[in-house]
């Protein structure tokens, strides 16, 4: 069966997929949203450095431009690598296979802009890549092709979403054997009795409370790397933000965000629920990118108390 895949893409999540399929030769043409953001552009000049002219989508005239676009280019289906706006529901019946979502995240259960933080954060064990057909809400619609992907449990948000990216491409190949006839796609009704959409995280979700748990702590900070350049806290009132820590054994009967250990020799350690102890290993101020130990050099002492955003200052010892 002959086949004919326009695509729309706004992260580089899809980057691999796009290649994979392109060298395939079943991609007839590529749109990108010109949303202002420096992804959209970097995708533009990477698609024009390989001899590809995207089409350009904007919001307010998007259904007709959609519209044009695909009665130009007759897909079999378009395939959307992330796209930041709804797409009118006029439009998803269009090609004779309709518009397929990649969603970078279980369905029904991580709906939304932002699942990788999420998953991460509440201490999923895997994530997937999730082909569905798109309907009219968000993230709905049947699914094609999902792929369980391991959070390790080492995992940052940025080594997540490569392995994504990368277990994306083999999603691809089995849409595209699943559109040709060659394999049973399920069409499978996502279970909207388990369904659930998180929005973008908001500040309150980025900020570390102290009184938290160690390892509720660790995988926040997991969640917000590189993305959000770490999860907040402050230290003596100034910004902080935490890029790398680890889970140390033992307690120490001190207030939670007390630093316990600083020393430019062994690092920086900080007390959180039930005494337990992280250690800082990478954060990141004004001034720049530090370990604990150097911060501990810059003479942060023992004693002090690590603050959030959400609250007023620590008080410090005198």
């Amino acid at each position: 069966m002959s086949m004919r895949l326009a695509i729309i893409i706004s992260s580089r999540l899809g980057w691999p997929v796009l290649q994979d399929l392109t060298a395939q030769g079943v991609v007839a043409g590529v749109a990108v949203p010109a949303s202002g953001r420096d992804e959209s552009a970097e995708l533009g000049e990477l698609l024009a450095q390989g001899g590809t002219t995207p089409q350009w989508l904007t919001q307010a005239g998007l259904a007709d431009e959609l519209t044009a676009w695909v009665a130009e280019l007759q897909p079999t289906a378009v395939l959307v690598l992330m796209f930041p706006w709804r797409i009118p529901a006029a439009v998803l019946s269009l090609p004779p296979q309709g518009f397929i979502n990649f969603h970078f995240a279980a369905l029904p259960g991580y709906r939304g802009p932002e699942p990788t933080f999420w998953q991460i954060s509440r201490g999923e064990a895997a994530g997937a890549v999730t082909a569905h057909r798109m309907e009219a809400g968000f993230d709905t619609g049947p699914v094609l092709v999902a792929t369980p992907v391991p959070i390790g449990p080492h995992d940052t948000h940025g080594i997540h979403r490569a392995q994504l990216a990368m277990a994306a491409v083999g999603v691809g190949r089995q849409l595209l054997a699943g559109l040709r006839g060659e394999t049973p796609l399920p069409d499978q009704p996502q279970d909207e009795a388990a369904a659930r959409y998180w929005p973008r995280p908001a500040l309150a979700d980025l900020c570390i409370d102290w009184q938290a748990p160690a390892e509720t702590i660790s995988r926040l900070v997991r969640a917000a790397n590189p993305w959000n350049r770490g999860a907040l806290a402050t230290v003596r009132g100034q910004p902080l933000r935490v890029l790398s820590v680890l889970v140390r054994p033992g307690t120490v009967p001190a207030p939670p965000g007390t630093i316990v250990l600083a020393a430019p020799d062994q690092g920086l350690l900080v007390t959180c629920g039930a005494g337990q102890l992280l250690q800082l290993d990478i954060v990141a101020l004004d001034e720049g990118y530090f370990t604990g130990a150097q911060l501990a050099g810059m003479g942060v002492q023992a004693g002090e108390v690590l603050g959030s955003l959400l609250q007023t200052p620590a008080p410090q010892p005198a």
